[in-house]
């Protein structure tokens, strides 16, 4: 399965989790209005449980669903900042690993002129006035 074709599975398995409680107590509601002689308890019930399911979807969860749904990138905006922050660290340790790879050549150039030399170098002692 493809990421995109998961991400649509996700996506409609979401809009049922979301779809199929909220039908249920709309069947409820309505039942327990029938039973009731003014039936304004149920439906200011009904009508609370529609605005918060139209501001789920309307809200950012909706967004994401739908985000899902089409298959489309996801933008995040902390997402592609912390990405370009970890190229630049990247950047700058691929720089240091160059100057450190310079600086062992140069470590080994002098090793081998000091071992070229014939005689060994003895530090002298230091002088005590």
């Amino acid at each position: 399965m493809s990421n995109n074709s998961v991400s649509r599975f996700w996506g409609v398995v979401a809009i049922l989790g979301l779809t199929m409680p909220a039908l249920l107590f709309l069947a409820y509601t309505m039942d327990e209005a029938g039973r009731q002689n003014p039936p304004i308890v149920p439906l200011f019930g009904l009508l609370a449980v529609a605005a918060m399911y139209v501001a789920v979807i309307r809200g950012p969860v909706g967004r994401g669903i739908g985000r899902m749904l089409e298959g489309g990138p996801v933008v995040d905006d902390q997402l592609s900042t912390r990405v370009n922050q970890l190229e630049a660290q990247n950047a700058d340790l691929v720089y240091e690993q160059q100057r450190l790879m310079e600086v062992e050549e140069r470590l080994d150039f002098a090793e081998r002129l000091l071992a070229q030399r014939g005689a060994p170098i003895t530090p002298r002692p230091p002088e005590v006035n």
